[in-house]
């Protein structure tokens, strides 16, 4: 049987580690008080250097259309 899915835009809390050179998704949570609780403990326990910040970015993750391909493809933005 064939399975037929919404292909809605998904809503999620992206957790970066943003440095003064590079900015790296360390988790992706549908969750907005799970993603500040996160960040917070990452802050607490992961040992910043200098320069280093933990940040809680919106992010819409979208389906691409596109009729020929096989595999499932995405667009991430950020909705703010």
């Amino acid at each position: 049987m064939h399975r037929t899915y919404a292909r809605i835009p998904a809503h999620f809390y992206r957790i970066n580690l943003h440095t003064d050179t590079d900015n790296m998704t360390m988790a992706l949570v549908p969750d907005q008080n799970h993603a500040h609780l996160i960040a917070q403990l990452l802050s607490e326990n992961y040992g910043l250097r200098k320069g280093e910040r933990i940040m809680v970015v919106p992010t819409v993750i979208r389906p691409v259309e596109d009729a020929g391909s096989e595999h499932a493809e995405f667009s991430v933005e950020n909705s703010r």
